[in-house]
């Protein structure tokens, strides 16, 4: 082990001892591979011309259209499965290595962790009133358990590779892992469908923070500007920080200038959302060559970071409140969301450029 926990070193040796299986589906994968690309030629060779130029023989013309669709499908499901199955010694070397550093830093590992609930911007939580509702039970009563929600309110994403440290309740204490969108067509989305990310529990619910860093400036789109805070010293040329109105003076509250230090020095490339009792650490950074830096500087960022907010959650009070010193109000427990149009404007033009052609042309014949 190295000095942060991570393995020195985890060999294709140790792979095959822990699963002496993955090689012979790393073989079957490349078996699946060789008709995939063959069936790849020859509709390069049917549509394009590609190498030499193909053609189906007379009395199977009325079938040409739906054999070159089945001959698509043939080939992007055995591409599919011959990229899972070639890919699984490296997904088994990398799930090795986190177990291992998970042993040594005391956290649990699981190939599929705890799946973080609709909370937020970065979990795709609605801005329906059942979401509030939701929200304000969360706030009350505690997380429920996975499978007690109502529908339209269940998890949307999957927790991959996750490190986790137990709590007095179902849901960690502390994790970290890879967030994969899982929810369906019609499910609100987040800003992002795959991110790595940290949840830290905080002592007691907070207003909702967003603190965008401007290095990637990827939720300038999401939050209207009218809700920016301003906070003194450097603390704006790294991070936008939004709030929900009339709680701008509590935002200051939490973010001390030691906590804003901490923020520079150790997540000013990181977006973070303190949402109910919950602060979450987003990096874009989500490949297996990513696990060490990425893993060890969250959980760097938790250790330092996190005292340093927990202090100030600590002495935190609302006075909207109905109990000040353990609740928010509900205007401070969300933030006020612009709406997207992007699911508007795209349909729409596309429907416009498939159709000015006719229109045009109506017009011209009228005219």
């Amino acid at each position: 082990m190295s000095g942060d926990g991570w393995p020195a070193r985890i060999t294709w040796a140790d792979v095959r001892a822990a699963d002496p299986r993955v090689f012979r589906k790393a073989a079957l994968g490349g078996m699946l591979l060789i008709p995939a690309v063959a069936l790849g030629v020859v509709l390069a060779g049917l549509e394009w011309e590609f190498i030499a130029p193909l053609a189906f023989p007379a009395w199977l013309d009325w079938a040409a259209g739906l054999l070159t669709v089945a001959a698509v499908w043939a080939m992007i499901l055995l591409g599919v499965f011959a990229v899972i199955l070639l890919a699984a010694p490296a997904e088994l070397r990398r799930e090795l290595a986190l177990r291992a550093f998970a042993e040594a830093r005391g956290l649990r590992y699981a190939r599929i962790g705890s799946a973080p609930p609709a909370r937020g911007i970065f979990f795709a939580e609605g801005q329906d009133s059942s979401a509030r509702l939701q929200a304000r039970e969360r706030v009350r009563r505690g997380t429920p358990r996975p499978g007690s929600l109502p529908p339209g309110n269940e998890a949307r994403f999957r927790a991959n590779f996750s490190l986790e440290l137990a709590g007095p309740a179902w849901e960690p204490d502390l994790q970290v892992a890879v967030a994969g969108y899982a929810g369906g067509k019609n499910d609100p989305k987040g800003p992002a469908l795959a991110f790595r990310f940290l949840q830290l529990r905080l002592p007691r619910p907070v207003p909702h923070l967003m603190i965008d860093a401007l290095s990637n400036g990827r939720l300038r789109n999401t939050l209207p500007g009218t809700l920016r805070v301003s906070l003194e010293g450097d603390f704006d040329r790294y991070f936008a920080v939004y709030a929900p109105d009339g709680y701008q003076r509590d935002a200051r509250e939490l973010l001390t200038p030691d906590v804003m230090a901490s923020l520079i020095d150790w997540g000013r490339h990181w977006d973070i959302e303190v949402v109910e009792d919950r602060m979450i650490v987003v990096s874009k950074k989500v490949r297996a060559r990513s696990d060490r830096t990425e893993i060890t500087a969250l959980l760097r960022f938790a250790e330092l970071v996190g005292a340093e907010l927990t202090h100030q959650v600590v002495t935190y009070s609302d006075p909207r409140a109905a109990r000040p010193r353990v609740r928010v109000a509900d205007e401070g427990l969300r933030l006020r969301r612009s709406v997207s149009w992007s699911w508007v404007i795209a349909p729409a033009a596309i429907i416009f450029l498939l159709g000015f052609p006719f229109v045009l042309g109506w017009i011209l014949d009228h005219t």
